[in-house]
C-alpha cells in the first residue's frame, strides 16, 4: 500500500502540470467534458471525508478573479462540475459514473489540501478554474449557458447526481486516482506509459464505442515556422533549421493503445505528450506527414487516455450498462461505496 501511495502522489504532482487539454474537453469543444484531462488528485494516504469530518458537507473554491473564497455544498458543486464536464445529451447513467468518479477525484485533493493548506489560493480546497477552464458552474452560470432549457437540464444533472451523492471509488480501501478523459484512441492508456507509474487500477481497456465519437479524429496543419517556434518555447536548446520535412525521425515508438511514447525531434529523442503539449494536439496518439510545406498530423482520441473515457461511458451506457459497471470497467479491481 505504501508503494501506491507514493506511486499517486508521484502522479498527482506529474497532473498538476498537464495542460487541461490533456486532461478533459469543455462542453462545446467535444462530446465531453475534461480532464481532465480532472486536474485534481489524491495522494491515496487519506480516507474520503466522512460524514463526521470538519466541513465534509462543502467543497472551497478559490475564486482567482476576485481573489476570495467561495464555499460550495457537495451536491451543488457535483452537478457543476459534472455539467463543466458533460453534455446533457449524455446518457444518465454515465452522467452518474462522472459524478462518482469527480467526487472521488475532488475528495481527494479536499483532504490533501485541508491537510496542507496552500497559500497561493487562500486556503481553498482547489481553484475554481485551472489552466483557463471552468471546473465548475454556478447555478447562474448554467442559467445563462442553458437559457429556457435550464429546468429540464438541471433537474436531469441533479437526478444523477442524487442517485450517487456520496459514493467513492476505492482500491484496496482507498481512494483511487479517478482520472478520466474525452475520448480515448480505441483503448485506453495506462499509468505507467502516460506518466512512468503504474496503478493497478489504472491499465488498458478496450473501448470501441470512441471511435463511434464525431471527434474522435482531428487534423492538424502546422508551418515550420509555427513548430520552430512552438519547440523552441518548450526546449530553448532544441535546433531546428535545413529542411524542415527531416525535423521529425520516422518510426516513432508507440504503445500498445497508440500512444506515442518517444519521437525524435531536431535529433533529440522526447515524449510524445511533451510533443503533443508544445503543439496543442488533442492526444498523444497521432501520426505526423510533411507536404506542401507544412507539418500534416492526424490526431486519434481526445486527452491522455487514462482511466474513464467520457465517450466511451457513454456508448457503453446506451448498451445498458450501469453506472457500477461503467466504473468497475475502466478502473480495474475497485470498489464503489
Amino acid at each position: 500500500m505504501k508503494r501506491i501511495a507514493l506511486t499517486v502522489l508521484i502522479l498527482y504532482v506529474v497532473l498538476m502540470l498537464i495542460p487541461l487539454p490533456a486532461l478533459k474537453l469543455k462542453s462545446g469543444d467535444a462530446p465531453v467534458p475534461a480532464p481532465t484531462e480532472p486536474a485534481a488528485s489524491g495522494t491515496g494516504e487519506t480516507s474520503p471525508p466522512s460524514a463526521g469530518e470538519d466541513d465534509a458537507g462543502i467543497f472551497r473554491l478559490y475564486d482567482a478573479a476576485n481573489d476570495t473564497v467561495n464555499e460550495i455544498a457537495v451536491r451543488d458543486f457535483l452537478i457543476g462540475t459534472v455539467a463543466a464536464e458533460l453534455p446533457v445529451t449524455f446518457h444518465i447513467e454515465a452522467i452518474k459514473a462522472q459524478a462518482v468518479a469527480s467526487y472521488t477525484y475532488y475528495s481527494v485533493q479536499r483532504s490533501k489540501s485541508r491537510a496542507a493548506p496552500d497559500d497561493a489560493i487562500k486556503g481553498a480546497d482547489f481553484a475554481d478554474e485551472l489552466w483557463g477552464y471552468p471546473i465548475y458552474y454556478s447555478a447562474d452560470s448554467l442559467r445563462e449557458k442553458w437559457g429556457d432549457n435550464y429546468d429540464a437540464n438541471y433537474g436531469k444533472f441533479a437526478e444523477a447526481v442524487d442517485a450517487v451523492l456520496g459514493k467513492t471509488i476505492t482500491y484496496s480501501g482507498e481512494p483511487i486516482l479517478a482520472v478520466y478523459h474525452a475520448i480515448s484512441p480505441g483503448q485506453t492508456e495506462s499509468a505507467e506509459t502516460m506518466w512512468g507509474s503504474a496503478l493497478p487500477y489504472l491499465i488498458p481497456v478496450p473501448s470501441p464505442g470512441d471511435k463511434l465519437s464525431p471527434d474522435y479524429q482531428s487534423e492538424a496543419v502546422i508551418t515550420p515556422e509555427e513548430f520552430a517556434a512552438a519547440l523552441k518555447e518548450s526546449n530553448a536548446e532544441l535546433t531546428l533549421d535545413g529542411d524542415p520535412s527531416v525535423w521529425i525521425g520516422a518510426d516513432p515508438a508507440c504503445s500498445a493503445s497508440g500512444t506515442v511514447t518517444q519521437i525524435t525531434v531536431g535529433g533529440q529523442t522526447m515524449k510524445g505528450s511533451d510533443l503533443r503539449s508544445a503543439l496543442g494536439l488533442r492526444s498523444s496518439c497521432f501520426t505526423v506527414g510533411f507536404s506542401d510545406g507544412a507539418f500534416h498530423f492526424t490526431v486519434l482520441g481526445y486527452g491522455h487516455g487514462v482511466g474513464m473515457s467520457q465517450y466511451g461511458a457513454d456508448y457503453l451506457a446506451r448498451q445498458g450498462s450501469s453506472y457500477e459497471e461503467i466504473l468497475h470497467y475502466y478502473y480495474s479491481g475497485v470498489d464503489i461505496a
